[in-house]
């Protein structure tokens, strides 16, 4: 890596630092003015959803005046009513599109109060279920703020939107025990549990409101309104007594008075949560622009301090780098740039500048050792050219006795060194090559004969391995007709189990048609009954019409005719009695010659499966002798592929054989070509092979055996498989 990559990469990793420091900066900014809007919009949805359900608090109330009064009170005022709630729903905005599906049931609600098809508890009920799903969308946003103070406002702004739904069912419960003249059990219960859950959540919801609205009192209209008087009558009254002496409209102008002042309380809160939320955007907003602003001078400062740095390191290394380039080419009339110059630069070309002074000197000098080293190189390069000439002649006698230069004469004592390894080489070799000869006749006779016994064994284990293979081929052809004689059989069981099956669903049909019948015979018994207590009214009936006189004749008439039909009756029921007891019998035998056809085919399937079983050990046993025969058959074919194999190798020994009687041959030809200690090495060819004779002194002849000549097929054929 370069010094100016290195600068770069420490010039951007502060850089690169603060991009990503101000980077995550301006990210957690944008993050907080993007969750500020988010709660902006969640807490302005949770404030048209209030007026929702506000308003249909009011509805609620109404529907029970003009329901208790059967509709002759508050009409005017309901439909009022009912287009406030319709106006606030479309002021919520299209985000909260989800919560406004609780309303889908308010158009039905409608119609039963105004046809005043429900009861008042029935449409309190329902009104309530749909106003608690608005407020648990609602409380789910407020309960959520990521701001701590509007979570805190929020969960009390939930338990007063709950209390003033609590004032709200009682007074729906309030108007309609005050029309009713009482308060029924139910109602009892309504108006006194709604109150008492309406106090415990405005004493939470006032705890809540303390740290951020402390001066907010939530019971300070509560006196003027009289309900705590009302409300304490009504208590000590109790259930199913006379309601304490106030018109409806009176305790429902009371109580809606105490729930606009709770909704007053809640527009307060409201306002001080989006005050909050639109205070927090702006400071969000404030901060996500100075931190943008103070990352973008930061980046632009660093950037041009990195830019002038690196053109100042560019423009003063690289006339160095020129100036070093001087010097390696070995020009040095040159005087380095900034050499006066105070910096790291300056300090680098003053050190250039004695570098180059001392290599000027040493220039000189060298040339004049050069000159010299130049003449004996000469002469020691003609002497070695002489004697590797003579060596080339393959002449071994060609040390070099003359001394060289001392820088010289390690390689002349190292080519002498090289001369005396040759020639040792050379005398072991020639030693060696008879003996050569020899063996490679020897193993050329040899492999001869191992090859004809080897193609003999191929070629008849070639033909068992054939024989084989048809016996394989016949025993398998068995096993598989026993395997389909198998696949037969197990088909024939299943069909047999099949009819077995249908033999069983016949006999259970019949045991119910059994069964029907005796139920059938007791239904008829019952209606013998029947039949026997209508004739014995009409018995009675003639006998008081009698009794009447002339007044009770046409009744004496009827009963006759009852005493009739009871009797046709009667001899219908013992006919249709006989013929069920006849096809009972015929049933019955039906029955029991199922049951035994299912026997016998229970034993036939038994015998079925004993013959599959047998079939199947067949086929097995067959099955097993096939393998054994194929495994057989396969270690046969691989002995026969490895017997040719080796038929194979052994051709291709005896080939290799006879190559190497030649090249022993060539080899002492070749070494008779060299020159020992002044006499020559000689091979004498006769027509047989003899055995070598032992090398005498220097001067005598070393003769070697006649070559064989190679067989046509190469040597190198075939090599790979073994």
């Amino acid at each position: 890596m370069s010094l100016r990559s290195q600068i770069l990469a420490l010039i951007a990793v502060p850089f690169i630092a603060l991009a990503g420091i101000g980077g995550f900066k301006a990210y957690s900014d944008w993050g907080r003015f993007q969750s500020a809007q988010v709660t902006q919009v969640k807490t302005q949805e949770s404030v048209a959803l209030m007026e929702v359900v506000h308003y249909m608090q009011v509805e609620r109330g109404l529907s029970a005046v003009y329901l208790s009064s059967s509709g002759k009170s508050a009409a005017a005022e309901l439909e009022a009513a009912r287009t406030k709630v319709d106006e606030a729903v479309r002021n919520v905005p299209g985000t909260a599109a989800g919560t406004l599906k609780h309303l889908e049931p308010l158009a039905s609600l409608r119609d039963a109060v105004t046809s005043l098809n429900l009861e008042p508890g029935q449409m309190g009920v329902r009104y309530s279920g749909t106003i608690a799903g608005i407020l648990r969308d609602v409380s789910a946003q407020l309960l959520h703020q990521q701001n701590a103070g509007l979570a805190q406002l929020g969960s009390g702004l939930v338990n007063l939107a709950y209390a003033k739904e609590a004032a709200g069912q009682q007074r729906a419960a309030g108007a309609a025990g005050f029309s009713q003249g009482s308060f029924s059990l139910d109602t009892y219960r309504w108006f006194t549990r709604t109150g008492a859950v309406e106090k415990q959540l405005i004493d939470i919801a006032a705890l809540a409101f303390g740290p951020a609205l402390p001066g907010l009192d939530l019971r300070a209209d509560l006196a003027a309104t009289g309900l705590p008087g009302i409300r304490e009558q009504v208590l000590n009254a109790g259930p199913g007594t006379p309601a304490p002496d106030y018109p409806a409209t009176g305790w429902f102008d009371r109580a809606t008075r105490w729930v606009g002042s709770l909704h007053g309380i809640e527009n307060t809160v409201t306002g001080t949560m989006i005050a909050i939320a639109k205070e927090e955007a702006g400071e969000a907003r404030q901060a996500l622009i100075v931190t943008l602003a103070a990352l973008a001078a930061s980046l632009i400062a660093s950037g041009l301090i990195g830019l002038r740095l690196i053109t100042a390191f560019t423009r003063q290394f690289g006339a160095l780098q020129g100036d070093l380039n001087r010097l390696a080419r070995k020009e040095f009339d040159f005087k380095p740039a900034y050499l006066e110059a105070r910096t790291e630069v300056g300090e680098l070309s003053r050190a250039m500048e004695q570098t180059r002074t001392a290599l000027a000197a040493a220039e000189e000098k060298l040339a004049s050792i050069e000159a010299s080293r130049i003449a004996d190189r000469g002469a020691v390069v003609g002497m070695l050219d002489d004697h590797l000439a003579r060596l080339s002649s393959r002449d071994l006698d060609c040390t070099i006795e003359e001394t060289f230069p001392e820088e010289y004469e390690q390689l002349r004592q190292s080519f002498n060194t090289t001369v005396a390894t040759l020639k040792e080489t050379i005398e072991h070799v020639i030693a060696a090559t008879s003996s050569i000869h020899n063996g490679a006749t020897e193993i050329s006779t040899a492999s001869d004969d191992l090859s004809n016994r080897t193609e003999s064994q191929a070629a008849t284990l070639e033909e068992t391995a054939a024989a084989l293979e048809q016996l394989t081929a016949s025993v398998k052809s068995s096993a598989d007709g026993a395997r389909d004689v198998e696949h037969t059989m197990q088909e024939a069981r299943h069909e047999a189990e099949s009819s077995g099956e249908v033999v069983r669903n016949a006999v259970s049909a019949m045991t119910e048609i059994e069964q029907s019948s005796v139920k059938i015979s007791q239904i008829i018994s019952v209606i013998d009954d029947i039949a026997f207590q209508t004739n014995l009214l009409a018995l009675n009936a003639g006998v008081e019409a009698a009794r009447a006189g002339e007044a009770g004749k046409g009744f004496a008439v009827v009963a006759s005719e009852v005493r009739a039909l009871a009797q046709r009756s009667a001899d219908a029921a013992t006919e249709i009695k006989t013929l069920i007891s006849d096809s009972s019998k015929h049933v019955k035998q039906g029955v029991e010659l199922v049951g035994e056809t299912g026997e016998a085919l229970t034993s036939i399937v038994g015998r079925v499966n004993a013959i599959s079983e047998l079939v199947s050990n067949i086929a097995e046993g067959a099955a097993e002798q096939s393998t054994g025969l194929s495994e057989i058959n396969t270690g046969v074919s691989q002995l026969d592929q490895v017997t040719q194999q080796n038929a194979a190798m052994v051709e291709e020994a005896t080939a290799a054989g006879h190559m190497l009687h030649t090249d022993a041959g060539k080899l002492a030809e070749l070494m008779g070509q060299f020159k020992i200690a002044g006499a020559a090495v000689s091979i004498v060819r006769k027509a047989a092979p003899a055995e070598p004779a032992a090398p005498s002194a220097h001067g005598e002849q070393i003769e070697f055996g006649t070559a064989v000549p190679m067989p046509a097929k190469t040597a190198n054929a075939g090599w790979e498989d073994f």
